[in-house]
């Protein structure tokens, strides 16, 4: 959820919120066992006042980097040819599926189901396979409307990280989307305390745009 939002003094605003936030509880009251989850820039400090007055607690905290296309200078890539000629980064096939549903998290907000359903033009899932088995994956959808591609989950299992294999599975996605016309940048979000991927993507060239706290309450 994202708002209120409303264009007065600050004392209405907080009336014309509550308002609409009592509204929002009556509908949520409707549904067991779920979260009602929020975000907002750390400027915004009404919108955190108001939410943790309503028992709303920081559950995350994450930086968006955007990569554009005039800026995006591929660097020397090994990409289906990794050191040990064992990993191999292709589309996804429909007997990936238990493995991708192995390390996809249980949380996310689009499920694995939801996600190979949906597979399209716009919406790409490119696999990181060695020895027949999914080790990592990259899922991103085009929004060529708009001008750019949102790189929505990587994920690599542990035992084959710090092996190279998120940067292929990313310099895969970031090739495949500037060779779309249309697409003129790239974006991805990354938690505050992921420093690790934070730097890989800043030496690919992405750059960090702004940063979402993100607060939930629980029913």
């Amino acid at each position: 959820m994202f708002g209120p939002y409303a264009t007065d003094i600050e004392n209405e605003w907080e009336e014309i919120s509550e308002t609409f936030f009592k509204k929002i509880l009556e509908k949520c009251k409707l549904w067991k066992d779920i979260k009602l989850r929020v975000a907002f820039t750390p400027k915004n400090k009404l919108l955190k006042r108001f939410y943790k007055a309503r028992g709303f607690v920081q559950y995350n905290a994450e930086r968006t980097l955007v990569l554009k296309r005039h800026e995006w200078q591929r660097k020397k890539s090994e990409i289906n040819n990794l050191s040990n000629g064992s990993v191999e980064i292709r589309p996804y096939r429909d007997s990936d599926f238990p493995d991708f549903l192995n390390i996809h998290p249980k949380g996310a907000y689009f499920n694995a189901p939801y996600i190979v359903q949906n597979l399209n033009d716009l919406h790409s899932l490119i696999m990181a396979v060695s020895d027949d088995r999914v080790v990592g994956y990259v899922y991103y959808e085009d929004s060529k409307a708009d001008g750019f591609t949102d790189i929505c989950f990587i994920n690599v299992l542990q035992s084959a990280q710090n092996k190279r294999i998120g940067t292929k599975l990313i310099e895969k996605a970031i090739e495949d989307s500037f060779k779309k016309s249309e697409i003129k940048k790239i974006e991805i979000s990354v938690r505050v305390n992921n420093t690790a991927a934070f730097r890989l993507y800043q030496r690919l060239g992405f750059k960090e745009t702004i940063t979402y706290l993100a607060y939930e309450l629980k029913f």
